[in-house]
């Protein structure tokens, strides 16, 4: 699996990224992370660098920007960057820490939504005491989702979790 990650957006930004980064390929044999962002930083926080690749770009999304106007004109902010790299096919997936409303509009730009899906959901994944973690669906995006929705959302994460790496539950917020 190949993922790539904003490492700009966030608190801590790029260092919890890229250490988390490290982590995560140690952990996860056949994956490779590409993080995004100003690749001098980035370097800095790197102990191992197998299967990391770096996409450098100064440019970033702020919480306080404008979802829709800060994606429009930032072409070249990392979190942009990343959702590029699903639409491109050079990663799987993409993560970002930072501002929620301007990645959802990034990935609906770029990427669009999947057919018979009208409405994205906000579909973080939680650990669990057990590891398995799970899959929280629709957090508080759509503030009046309809039972169309819920049904998609629920289709949503089915899907998520049987392509997961884990084995993990679903939750669905109502």
């Amino acid at each position: 699996m190949k993922i790539a990650i904003d490492a700009m957006g966030g608190d801590n930004a790029p260092s919890a990224m890229s250490r988390a980064a490290v982590r995560a390929i140690k952990e996860f044999p056949d994956l490779t992370i590409t993080l995004i962002g100003d690749e001098e930083k980035i370097r800095a926080e790197l102990t191992d660098e197998k299967r990391i690749n770096i996409v450098h770009t100064t440019e970033q999304i702020e919480d306080t920007d404008k979802p829709t106007t800060a994606v429009r004109r930032k072409k070249q902010a990392s979190m942009v960057l990343a959702v590029n790299e699903v639409k491109e096919a050079n990663a799987n997936a993409c993560i970002s820490a930072g501002n929620t409303g301007a990645l959802m509009t990034a990935g609906l730009f770029y990427i669009g939504r999947q057919k018979g899906i009208s409405r994205p959901a906000l579909s973080p994944m939680l650990p669990t005491r057990d590891g398995r973690g799970f899959l929280l669906l629709d957090v508080g995006a759509n503030m009046e989702a309809k039972a169309e929705h819920l049904l998609q959302y629920a289709i949503i994460g089915e899907a998520i979790c049987r392509k997961s790496i884990r084995s993990i539950n679903l939750v669905l917020v109502f």
